[in-house]
């Protein structure tokens, strides 16, 4: 992406940015970065139109956060390896703490 500014013998200063980064949430509400610079040729150059820059980073979701209580009648899936899901902490993640139910809440049965 770039945008340019006025320029006359040399190289005109132009706006680049990278691409944006994963969200920082899984769930509700995050945010994603990229690198924005000017450049003037292939140097960095300081002569960008500032109003003109893009945006470094950006409110994003992937999804609204999970809100309901556990059921009563929670149960783990199949196919979740559950006891690795508890080994390496994976409960506090909303859809490991959904396909394992059971385990994550200890509920037994």
């Amino acid at each position: 992406v770039s945008t340019q500014a006025p320029c006359f013998q040399r190289p005109c200063s132009t706006w680049f940015s990278t691409s944006w980064s994963q969200c920082s949430k899984t769930c509700g509400t995050g945010l994603r970065f990229r690198e924005v610079k000017c450049y003037q040729g292939e140097t960095l150059g300081q002569g960008c139109e500032s109003t003109s820059k893009p945006e470094a980073r950006q409110a994003c979701q992937l999804q609204p956060c999970s809100t309901d209580a556990p059921d009563e009648d929670c149960d783990d899936k199949a196919t979740a390896n559950c006891v690795l899901v508890l080994k390496v902490k994976l409960c506090s993640h909303w859809y490991y703490r959904k396909a394992c139910c059971r385990s994550c809440t200890g509920k037994t049965p």
